[in-house]
Parts: structure tokens; sequence; C-alpha cells
């Protein structure tokens, strides 16, 4: 008896789980800390900030096999360049991505910025 329960609430649970994909809790992740001082809009770059960032708000949906890779993958600065227009516009004009959260106004002002100096 406890095993045909188990065969029935096993794929229930399954199901909700992939249901749930990257909702909230997984976009609202933690700030990154730049390293070496303080990252500005004129010297802000994907290795001091920008990766850090991405990989913080991003990676949880948008690695391989993620809700969101069909999308896009993000697998490093060169999956991000080749895709840079899309990301801008998801993250920094209609603002539908992170989805379930959004970033700081500080974050969107050193992803813009990083995105107008281009991409270093």
């Amino acid at each position: 008896m406890k095993r045909n329960r188990l065969t029935f609430i096993l794929p229930l649970l399954l199901l909700a789980a992939s249901l749930t994909g990257c909702g909230k809790d997984q976009a609202e992740n933690v700030e990154p800390k730049p390293e070496g001082g303080d990252i500005t809009a004129g010297n802000v770059s994907y290795s001091n900030y920008v990766g850090k960032l991405l990989e913080s708000r991003c990676n949880s949906c948008h690695n391989v096999g993620g809700s969101g890779s069909s999308k896009w993958t993000f697998s490093g600065i060169e999956s991000v360049k080749s895709n840079s227009d899309r990301i801008k516009n998801a993250v920094l004009v209609t603002m539908t991505m992170p989805m379930g959260s959004s970033l700081s106004a500080k974050e969107k002002e050193l992803l813009d910025a990083w995105f107008k100096r281009n991409m270093p």
C-alpha cells in the first residue's frame, strides 16, 4: 500500500518541482561584490563585475538544460557578446529579465555602462 502511494506521489512532486522552474526565489540573488575596489561606469568590465552579475542573476535559469536555455545559454563572455542586443533589450529596455525580480539601479547602471564601453 505504501509503495502505491509513493508511486503516485513521487511523480506529482517531480511535476510540481519542474513547474516552479526559475521562480522569484532563484532570481533574487545577492548583488555580486566587485573585487579590487569601487566599480564605476568608467572602469566596469566583465572580469571585475559583469561576469559575476550575470552568473548570479542569469545562470540559475540560462544554463545548459535550464528553463531559460532555449532563449539563451550563459556560458561566459562570448555567449554574452554574441547575444548582447537580446540581453540588453530584455534586461535594460523591457526589463523582463531577470524573471521574477529586477536588477538594482546600480546593477542596471553598471551593466548599461559596460555595454556602452563595448563590453570590455
